[in-house]
């Protein structure tokens, strides 16, 4: 038994331990995230009442997978120089853009929410973005990531709705989601005379994207039972004992 506890065997045993929990927790991270986008797909909760988006979420939170698309009060005070322009979201088969402006949820220089305030074709005919205080109603979306290139960084119009780009655009933190207006009077027209905005008009998301969270949980199970079995053959042959060395014939 001593031969599996000397300090060779010990440092094995630990290298194996942190391999195989390292393994299954990522595995178990992305299986998780597997079935939350599972969830998410098979649940349509934008017909419940709203709440405060404190009961969801905090600034520091990651999203709530299960809570997509879930409506939300916000309020607090606008941030107008904010404001940027998601291209890439089409109505009625025109191209167009997101209008997007961060709101400040509380005091001054509390963490900020950006809310899709509605829809413009052209970003040059956007109506001034609000200021002082706000409260809106809107449904929450998590922050996009579709890797898709910006060519120009340095103008307002942005590829996808992403905090790491919209946090470079003010001085407060930014909640790691957003919310898309959804209590402007009228049909097709908001309060501030852009046309509304609606969920719809995201991008189609890869079909693989929930199959690939799947596949990396088994390529990391299978990495885990990869370095149990190295572990193993280890443990096998350094305990195996030595072949006894035959005596070497004199010559006569």
């Amino acid at each position: 038994m001593r031969r599996y506890l000397t300090p060779r065997m010990l440092g094995a045993h630990l290298l194996a331990l942190v391999c195989v929990g390292a393994a299954v927790g990522l595995g178990l991270w992305q299986y998780d995230a597997w079935r939350t986008t599972r969830a998410a797909e098979a649940v349509d909760l934008s017909q419940q009442d709203p709440v405060p988006l404190s009961e969801v979420m905090g600034p520091d939170d990651r999203f709530p997978g299960d809570r997509v698309g879930v409506p939300v009060t916000v309020s607090g005070s606008w941030l107008p120089d904010g404001t940027v322009f998601i291209e890439g979201r089409e109505r009625e088969g025109r191209a167009g853009y997101w209008v997007v402006t961060p709101l400040s949820v509380g005091p001054a220089g509390a963490p900020a929410v950006p809310v899709v305030r509605g829809w413009v074709e052209d970003p040059s005919l956007a109506p001034a973005p609000p200021s002082g205080p706000g409260e809106v109603q809107g449904v929450l979306q998590p922050p996009e990531g579709t890797g898709a290139l910006d060519e120009d960084p340095l103008d307002d119009v942005f590829p996808q709705l992403r905090t790491a780009d919209l946090i470079q655009r003010v001085d407060v933190d930014m909640y790691g989601a957003y919310a898309v207006l959804t209590d402007a009077p009228g049909s097709n027209t908001g309060a501030d005379g852009l046309v509304t905005a609606t969920v719809d008009q995201l991008p189609e998301p890869g079909q693989l994207t929930a199959l690939r969270n799947l596949l990396y949980a088994l390529e990391w199970w299978v990495f885990g039972a990869f370095a149990l079995f190295i572990w193993w053959r280890f443990v096998v042959e350094s305990g195996e004992e030595p072949a006894p060395a035959h005596p070497v014939a004199s010559g006569t």
